[in-house]
């Protein structure tokens, strides 16, 4: 699937025409999904697959290593490097499932939740991943996958006992807000780290960090403008 980029490109195309106009107009008619037991399993599906990927990515080099600097690609057969490599391929494998969250949207008829920014989020994560895997599978852009992962790690705990009905509403709520701020951080962290590979002494091809810091950049604007919409209005009312 990384290879020919036919896979990935009729993927993404599947997926946007799905979301957006086939589902949407499959469903008009009908009553929504529950899903309810699926959506249990999925989950702890993201859960436990993003865990392993965190952990075997962060010990693949991160905890012996890695540096928070400059980390160019290593291209040994050692290893320690070909499990980082395996791990990177395992991680856009799990973008591609991700898009499964949306197609839950719109059999459930959830039609507010496919936002511009949902559907954004999962199109260019996966396409990213996808080039990051293709052209440069590891070295410091790891990094990102680290983050990502341990944020979803907290995000899909939180949709866990979010499916569990109303009795955990009253102690979930209030905790909401802090899923998309941890999110902003994330961004706002990887932006500092992903810069670095403009600097002269280091080895990296500058089209990998313009490509990600722009992707980082676009994200961050979308989910603060999100926030300020969501939680800050919300705020002023009480």
């Amino acid at each position: 699937m990384v290879e020919n980029p036919l896979y990935i490109c009729s993927i993404v195309f599947g997926y946007a025409y799905f979301v957006l106009k086939c589902g949407p107009k499959f469903m008009e008619k009908r009553e929504p999904y529950s899903l309810k037991n699926f959506i249990f399993y999925y989950n702890i599906f993201q859960i436990v697959s993003n865990s392993i990927i965190v952990y075997v990515m962060y010990t693949a080099g991160w905890t012996t290593e890695f540096t928070l600097g400059c980390e160019p690609l290593r291209t040994s057969t050692r290893p320690i490097d070909m499990r980082l490599l395996n791990v990177v391929h395992w991680t856009y494998m799990l973008k591609t499932i991700d898009l499964i969250e949306t197609m839950v949207f719109v059999l459930r008829k959830k039609n507010n939740q496919i936002s511009f920014l949902h559907v954004y989020h999962h199109i260019s994560t996966v396409l990213v991943t996808y080039i990051c895997t293709k052209y440069y599978p590891g070295g410091m852009l790891s990094m990102q996958m680290i983050i990502n992962g341990s944020v979803h790690v907290i995000m899909y705990t939180y949709y866990l006992l979010a499916s569990l009905g109303q009795s955990t509403q009253g102690f979930l709520n209030p905790i909401k807000p802090y899923i998309t701020r941890i999110q902003i951080i994330q961004f706002l962290f990887l932006l500092w780290h992903q810069s670095q590979a403009f600097l002269p002494s280091c080895p990296i091809p500058k089209w990998i960090p313009f490509m990600v810091i722009g992707n980082l950049l676009l994200n961050l604007l979308l989910f603060l403008n999100f926030y300020k919409k969501s939680y800050s209005k919300r705020s002023k009312l009480k």
